[in-house]
């Protein structure tokens, strides 16, 4: 008895997650493209063109768990000092799918002493749609009568990023349009993103990159701190926690200066994690080189 009471106390506790995360656009696990993916005004700026495609899946085992899917595409232009990207995003969190489509715009300004300032704005749509006809009651396991909804809303955020030598300060807002109090089943709620990240030299071939970011999602708050180290622009290894989520393991590699895959490993930090096995993220980056471009660094995080 006691067991049973056990695991409907584990399954409402992940169905309460559940119905907060839908409402929230998943933290990555990839440091370097966890900013990227919510900061219109960060970018990898080595020259060329990027292409990423991501793969998340969390909470292995556990029924209708969240998954995310992004596909990306990004570039800083050379002769100008502005960035353009463009984002597609599936996300599902139980019987809630999220798709979001943004572009984004950023311009940088140049100051002395190294210091230059990028500012981004991002503009798009995205769709949530709940499946009414797929959810249950447990007593008698009966659907629920009610058809499917879907709603297509506009998405705009902002963000600026900060750099001077080896650090790195930022902050972005999305979903500005919605704040807290407005938001609902099928708008989502404003996000705030703060980061800071400074790259130590360790030697002619390594460097050490922490990094601590805080994130306000709705009703979320969630501090991350990520240690992450690079060798030779080749290999890099990490580690890091998410406050009251999961520590995690990154290792990613550069197969050549067009290629390069990255892998994420969430272990559960609380008492739930027992009931699941963990969190897997796989990163493909592929990078084109332009036209009479130069290419410089093919870095996980810069």
């Amino acid at each position: 008895m006691r067991r049973n009471n056990t695991i409907a106390l584990i399954g409402l506790f992940m169905l309460m997650r559940l119905s907060v995360m839908a409402q929230s656009d998943l933290l990555l696990s990839n440091p370097g493209l966890n900013a990227q993916s919510y900061n219109p005004a960060s970018f990898i700026d080595h020259g060329m063109i990027n292409l990423h495609l991501l793969a998340r899946q969390q909470w292995i085992g556990f029924p209708d768990a969240p998954s995310l899917q992004r596909l990306g595409v990004s570039s800083f232009f050379e002769n100008r000092p502005m960035g353009m990207k463009f984002n597609l995003v599936n996300q599902v969190a139980g019987k809630e799918i999220t798709r979001q489509a943004n572009l984004s715009y950023a311009y940088r300004v140049h100051f002395s002493g190294g210091l230059q300032l990028t500012m981004g704005v991002s503009a798009g749509i995205y769709s949530r749609m709940i499946k009414f006809s797929e959810l249950v009651f447990y007593d008698g396991n009966e659907p629920l009568i009610k058809p499917d909804e879907s709603y297509f809303l506009p998405d705009f955020d902002f963000g600026l990023e900060l750099q001077r030598d080896a650090l790195t300060v930022g902050m972005a807002a999305n979903h500005i349009t919605t704040s807290a109090p407005k938001a609902t089943l099928f708008k989502i709620p404003a996000h705030n993103h703060l980061y800071l990240a400074y790259r130590l030299s360790l030697s002619d071939d390594a460097t050490l990159q922490p990094m601590f970011s805080w994130h306000k999602q709705g009703k979320l708050n969630v501090f991350q701190i990520d240690a992450n180290l690079n060798f030779n622009n080749v290999f890099m290894a990490g580690l890091g926690y998410r406050q009251n989520d999961a520590f995690l393991l990154h290792v990613g590699l550069n197969v050549n200066e067009m290629i390069g895959f990255m892998y994420s490993y969430d272990i559960g930090a609380t008492r739930f994690s027992n009931y699941n096995s963990g969190t897997h993220e796989f990163m493909l980056l592929v990078r084109l080189q332009k036209k009479s471009a130069t290419f410089l660094s093919p870095r996980f995080i810069d």
